[in-house]
């Protein structure tokens, strides 16, 4: 292809990729850390480590630009991180074309790509993957066309510099493509372009300034003063979290990798043209082969060692080496088929063709996102049945979109939310960021002056703060992770619903409320003003799937509304209200099966 060619079929892969995107993204917030990146884009704070700075002034900036186009904060987020995958996309034809690939191929491999499921559904909420993709895109085009002899060693340095302002993952990275430049041009032009490489991460200096003179209501880390900063950039509190899992066990999780991942990404009719995709880049483009199999391995060696989650997102780097190995294999059988079999040439180039149109049908269901409401859903609903001045305890990723609902679109701002497991986590190691600024909405919640670590992670601490609540008149909502807990106590660990016995719960919505033991209303009247939430309750995409399903994300949300349905219809039963009873287990069933709801129903079905 010609470079003026070569751009303008990237550009109309891009477009044609932004728009699927932009049609198939949430149209408002999404579950993870969306609520934390959003709130601290729209108040100048800092989100949780690294920090992030570049996606969160990128953000900001989203917020202001996209605002004529989107009326939801998040929605305008949204559309940004869908032109970063689609830029991804754009780039990964510059990457290939720049490596002589032919153009139906550069096309067919960079739609594999972009349709594959786990770019696609990161491309469509407020998260970095979309931003980490294009960058590495980007690098591997840059490396490419200095490997080819142009002199780009100062852009491919400032773009890789920058890149690490995103993700700190781009680092593990970083060797494979110093030694590709060392061996082509040698090591004092690497060395002369440090400069470029460096200037970009005074991004980071985002954060002490932040810390200082920001009043955001999301500080995370308080990086202020050099070790808190180093720390909080560095991740240094999910660092526990790498490698930690027993060495023996890891040819287990690599074949899952192979097994639920990679596979299921491009599909067995797509990934066997790795093998002749590999063995023609050793002939003709070693070095770029070298590059994309260090790539490919240490993410792949990174992310199996790593427990969290959504560990899936972290897959996105070895994908776009794969779609590289495919486009070569794809290449390879294509010209073999020129030579000896002709009849066959046809048939090939229009199933390269067609198979990414088939393969984004096949994901197109699973992935769309454009009438995802479920947390937003979610955080209203807890929000509408919160009293005047409540104390919402939260203990998952709904804490993020609380925050979202109270400090981006200014609602119920009475309401003080406490995320259960930041406050003990963080006072329990002595360290009180997260007390200060909770603070900032409840100005007298108490310190835990005296109360050792054993004290606090055993809950005397949290029982205090509820009962300065109760002192103060403030109802408290508890919204947890049922999912968690019952993990919890199957494992015979100490779990939040220990620590909160000696209080009274509840149903109350979609949430529970706590009571003093012996100060609770009466049965009947919870019952009432259940019945009076879930009137008022919207619950979009609960009762029409299955609870298998539904983003790993969201099923603590999908146990919830389980839990807070049976809950009400088994009171209901046993206050005699078989009609109110009947609606909300009949609602709970829909959701997951339970052998508990199955016999109470059929006890409700015989005459009394």
């Amino acid at each position: 292809m010609s470079r003026r060619s070569d751009r303008c079929v990237a550009w109309a892969i891009f477009a044609f990729v932004a728009l699927v995107y932009s049609l198939t993204m949430c149209r408002t917030i999404y579950t993870g850390d969306d609520g934390d990146f959003e709130t601290a884009m729209a108040t100048g704070g800092i989100c949780h480590p690294t920090g992030y700075p570049l996606f969160v002034l990128l953000g900001r900036a989203a917020l202001f630009v996209f605002a004529p186009i989107f009326h939801e904060p998040a929605g305008r987020v949204n559309f940004l991180t869908a032109l970063f995958g689609a830029g991804a996309v754009g780039l990964f034809v510059r990457f290939l074309a720049a490596l002589a690939i032919p153009r139906g191929v550069c096309i067919a491999a960079s739609l594999l790509l972009a349709f594959a499921p786990t770019l696609w559904q990161q491309s469509l909420s407020c998260e970095v993957y979309s931003l980490t993709a294009l960058f590495l895109s980007g690098t591997l085009y840059l490396t490419a066309r200095l490997e080819r002899g142009d002199n780009l060693l100062r852009p491919l340095a400032f773009v890789y510099g920058l890149s690490l302002t995103n993700n700190l993952m781009m680092a593990l990275l970083l060797p494979g493509f110093v030694a590709v430049v060392w061996k082509r041009i040698g090591w004092k032009p690497v060395l002369a372009s440090a400069p470029y490489f460096l200037f970009p991460l005074a991004l980071y200096f985002y954060l002490p300034l932040a810390a200082n003179l920001s009043h955001s209501p999301v500080l995370w880390g308080d990086p202020g003063v050099p070790g808190r900063f180093f720390a909080h950039a560095s991740g240094a509190q999910y660092q526990p979290l790498m490698f930690s899992q027993p060495l023996a066990e890891w040819p287990l999780r690599l074949w899952r990798y192979f097994k639920h991942s990679l596979i299921p990404e491009f599909s067995l009719g797509a990934i066997w043209l790795v093998v002749p995709g590999c063995l023609a880049l050793w002939k003709e483009r070693r070095a770029m082969l070298a590059l994309t199999v260090w790539i490919f391995f240490v993410d792949v060696i990174y992310a199996t060692n790593y427990s969290i989650v959504d560990i899936y997102v972290y897959y996105i780097p070895s994908y776009l080496c794969v779609a590289f190995w495919i486009a070569a294999g794809c290449e390879t059988v294509g010209k073999t088929a020129k030579r000896r079999l002709r009849a066959l040439l046809w048939p090939l180039a229009v199933l390269t063709v067609l198979f990414p149109v088939i393969v984004m049908s096949l994901h197109l269901a699973a992935t769309d996102k454009s009438a995802a409401f479920l947390e937003e859903d979610y955080g209203k609903n807890i929000l509408r049945s919160a009293p005047q001045n409540a104390v919402i305890l939260t203990r998952s990723s709904v804490t993020f979109t609380l925050w979202y609902f109270k400090w981006v679109r200014g609602e119920r701002p009475d309401v003080a939310v406490l995320d259960v497991g930041l406050l003990e986590g963080t006072v329990g190691a002595g360290d009180f960021w997260y007390l200060s600024q909770s603070r900032r909405q409840w100005p007298s919640l108490p310190s835990p002056t005296g109360l050792t670590h054993d004290q606090i992670v055993s809950g005397s601490y949290l029982r205090s703060v509820i009962g300065e609540a109760f002192r103060a008149g403030r109802p408290v909502i508890y919204v947890g992770d049922d999912l968690l807990d019952q993990r919890e106590v199957q494992a015979g660990q100490p779990s939040l619903y220990e620590r909160l016995k000696p209080f009274r719960r509840t149903a109350w919505g979609v949430a529970q409320r706590l009571f003093p033991s012996d100060r609770a209303p009466s049965d009947a009247a919870l019952l009432s003003e259940n019945a009076a939430y879930w009137e008022s309750a919207t619950a979009r995409g609960v009762y029409d799937r299955a609870l298998e399903r539904t983003d790993p994300l969201q099923r603590y949300i999908l146990h919830r509304y389980f839990v807070a349905h049976k809950e009400t219809g088994l009171l209901a039963q046993r206050l005699g209200n078989r009609d109110l009873a009947r609606q909300h287990l009949v609602a709970a069933g829909l959701i997951e099966g339970d052998a508990e709801i199955r016999a109470a129903l059929t006890k409700l079905h015989q005459p009394e």
